[in-house]
């Protein structure tokens, strides 16, 4: 779910709401203690609904595909599309994932979900070899990286010709400012911000796909950006 990101807060009450320039103190914000509270705050939206639902409906998923679930948190988008891959009988279907958080990493393992590598990683310094995924997934963790275009590059690196990611984000919103400024203050970002920012890291074909209509809460809260 996250990633290395910036901000300093002002004092020490604000180091546990606030992602700052410091790996321990990302982790301080997304302690064990933090991982319970933001997955009862996503569960309560039935977030992971919406995304299954996304997931089994507008995401093509083909055999011998690599997917990579880029900032995984707890495991939401790797969940939806490893059960899509046992729903479709696909074969050959790789999995990775990785998160920056050790304790949301915990969280994932969890749900013993069988054959994802799994690993812990900072978006801007991937243990991944060039063009190594077809299909690369992202959700609530563009909008924790202090550089969003060196992250996009990073994972666009990753990407193999003819490859395509989905980037799950929150509206920007004041609405959404507040809901998730505990969860690290997040920066959100306008669909045409995303769009002009997923073409300067060298994406093209850049589409906006919107969850399923019994799904349709969740095209208020944020969107979904297709590009290959």
């Amino acid at each position: 779910m996250f990633a290395r990101s910036g901000g300093l807060g002002r004092d020490n009450s604000m180091r546990r709401t606030t992602i700052v320039n410091d790996e321990t103190e990302i982790h301080e914000v997304y302690d064990e203690d933090g991982c319970v509270r933001y997955e009862s705050f996503v569960n309560f939206f039935f977030y992971p609904y919406g995304i299954r639902d996304f997931v089994f409906k507008r995401m093509r998923i083909e055999d011998n595909d690599r997917v990579l679930d880029a900032g995984c948190g707890f495991g939401v988008l790797s969940r939806a599309v490893h059960h899509s891959v046992e729903r479709r009988a696909l074969s050959g279907v790789e999995q990775s994932a990785f998160d920056i958080s050790p304790d949301m990493l915990s969280a994932f393992r969890k749900m013993r979900l069988d054959g994802i590598d799994l690993r812990q990683s900072d978006v801007i310094d991937l243990p991944y070899s060039d063009a190594s995924f077809d299909l690369i997934v992202t959700s609530a963790m563009l909008e924790h990286v202090p550089e969003i275009e060196g992250a996009l590059a990073s994972l666009k690196r990753c990407l193999k010709p003819g490859g395509k990611m989905y980037v799950f984000m929150s509206r920007k919103t004041r609405v959404n400012d507040f809901l998730f400024r505990p969860f690290g203050d997040p920066k959100c970002y306008s669909l045409e911000e995303l769009t002009d920012i997923l073409a300067s890291a060298g994406f093209k074909n850049t589409r906006r796909r919107r969850f399923p209509l019994s799904s349709f809460w969740l095209n208020i809260w944020g969107y979904v950006v297709e590009a290959s």
